[in-house]
């Protein structure tokens, strides 16, 4: 028997493809990330090819004077000049280099704005997902508990003038934020118990 697969629908679908994007995004940043610092690398070689190139030009230029002047070329031996051949080759090599960053920085600048740009879909796609498949139910908890809060405090708050003074700040502390307003229909439960306590020591207690 073929084995099943669980194929995404709805909002888990809309996420899926915008993970989907994101990662491409992302691995085109990479990429090019990769090509900006290979090219970089590369400049820099070439200026150090460059830079050993002037520095042989500059010696066999001296060289090559002091040969020229021993052997009474004075005006050849000031305007000759040695091959340039390795000097040339680096400087269009930097050059090159140059006008590549130029072009993947530019490119790079997008990819990562297209990548910033994907990442809060794919954030806001989760959000979706989650509205639609738990909001109802945390919000109907939260108003639940909400509820038993209210009920909890506005017994505490009737409860406070029967609690001993050196628990009483306690009852105080908890109900410092309380909104209580009136009546609660729990309060009547421990209504009642204070009653039955003071006609029986053995009386229950509510929970």
């Amino acid at each position: 028997m073929a084995k099943q697969t669980n194929t995404p629908s709805g909002t888990r679908a809309d996420l899926a493809n915008e993970i989907d994007s994101r990662d491409a995004a992302a691995k085109r940043v990479n990429e090019l990330r990769a090509s900006v610092t290979r090219i970089e690398n590369e400049r820099f070689e070439a200026r150090q090819r460059l830079d050993t190139a002037r520095e042989v030009d500059e010696a066999d230029d001296r060289d090559d004077v002091i040969e020229r002047l021993l052997a009474g070329e004075t005006e050849a031996a000031v305007l000759t000049r040695p091959d340039r051949k390795a000097e040339a080759d680096a400087q269009r090599a930097i050059e090159t280099c140059n006008r590549a960053l130029s072009l993947l920085r530019a490119e790079l600048s997008a990819a990562e704005q297209g990548l910033e740009l994907r990442t809060r879909r794919v954030r806001d796609a989760a959000g979706a997902v989650i509205a639609a498949e738990r909001l109802a139910e945390m919000l109907a908890e939260s108003e639940r508990l909400r509820g038993e809060l209210a009920a909890r405090e506005a017994v505490l708050s009737f409860l406070h003038p029967y609690i001993p003074r050196d628990q009483a700040a306690k009852v105080e502390k908890a109900l410092v934020s309380s909104d209580v307003r009136g009546e609660h229909p729990s309060v009547d439960s421990w209504r009642g118990a204070i009653e039955a306590l003071t006609r029986d020591a053995n009386a229950d207690l509510p929970r």
